[in-house]
């Protein structure tokens, strides 16, 4: 066992009845370790966490941060880009990429095989790194959606763990099931290995959620808006009515979306210095006022059980 959780950390009362209890969560977080979506998402370019919502990008300043994981999809994603990866280059949507790693799904740009097991960029050796080292051009992913620990009803995030960092997660995931922690009951701890000369997330124990969280999370867990995020279930109904609708007012709507990343972060304010000088003294109080983010009515059951699978790629 490894020391990512103290030996002598102590279990708060309020969280007594939920330890060693069979988590479907825990199943899906540890599931397959061994593209243009509408919901905010937490990217580490340039190992910074920054909050991207649309067109607006924020940086937080912390080197870490804590989440509560309240969805994990079951099977690893996966991810071809015809060009190499530059980082100085806008970011874009994949040639080819699937939510389940059994078929590409249907958007794909220039989707490269029937099923993914027997695309040749699905193999290792399909891409050899700057090191030398064998690995297959087609990224594997795992996709968790995840909340600020410190703003549990706050907006519910995407977060896509890298193959660099499946390693650590699969570790972080073993030593929670190991204690009988799962993953509902604590803060989860995100932060960059140092080491590394690439953006790579190291997964932590930052400690157990209070209740007020617990309470706030109970009807999150499972929920269309969290399957959405994490890939299990996709809305092709639903865009195209979200699309047509707001049409009349979307100006408005914007602002009031883009403000939401800031929640549980410990940021000020959102990265918006062209829109706020615009209304000039009105806008001021919309920013501030309008950001109640309506998740925590969101219910449902946690997704279904899947059993672990080795993730060697690191």
């Amino acid at each position: 066992m490894s020391n990512l959780i103290p030996t002598n950390v102590q279990l708060p009362a309020h969280l007594a009845s939920r330890i060693s209890q069979k988590s479907a969560l825990a199943a899906s977080l540890a599931g397959g370790l061994g593209g243009g979506e509408s919901f905010p998402r937490i990217s580490i370019k340039g190992s910074r966490f920054r909050i991207k919502d649309g067109d607006t990008e924020t940086v937080l300043p912390s080197t870490h941060i804590d989440v509560i994981v309240v969805g994990a999809n079951p099977r690893l994603s996966k991810a071809y880009y015809a060009k190499a990866w530059d980082p100085n280059a806008e970011a874009s949507a994949p040639d080819c990429y699937s939510l389940d790693g059994i078929k590409p799904i249907g958007d794909s740009e220039n989707p490269q095989n029937d099923l993914c097991a027997t695309c040749k960029w699905n193999q290792f050796g399909s891409k050899i790194t700057p090191m030398g080292t064998e690995t297959k051009a087609c990224a594997d992913k795992k996709r968790l959606a995840v909340v600020a620990a410190d703003d549990p009803s706050g907006p519910v995030y995407l977060l896509e763990v890298t193959p660099a960092a499946l390693k650590s997660l699969k570790v972080y995931q073993k030593e929670l099931s190991m204690r009988g922690f799962t993953p509902e009951i604590v803060r989860t701890r995100l932060a960059f290995d140092t080491d590394a000369s690439f953006p790579k997330l190291v997964f932590g124990f930052g400690g157990f959620i209070d209740e007020d969280a617990a309470e706030a999370l109970d009807g999150v867990f499972g929920s269309d808006k969290v399957k959405e995020i994490t890939g299990e279930a996709t809305a092709p109904a639903a865009a195209p009515v979200a699309i047509e609708k707001p049409k009349p007012a979307p100006v408005k709507a914007e602002p009031v979306e883009e403000a939401k990343p800031i929640r549980g972060f410990g940021v000020a304010k959102a990265k918006e210095p062209e829109e706020a000088p615009a209304s000039k003294g009105r806008p001021k109080a919309v920013p501030k006022a309008e950001p109640v983010a309506a998740v925590a009515d969101i219910a449902d059951e946690i997704a279904s059980l899947l059993g672990e699978i080795d993730a060697d790629d690191a």
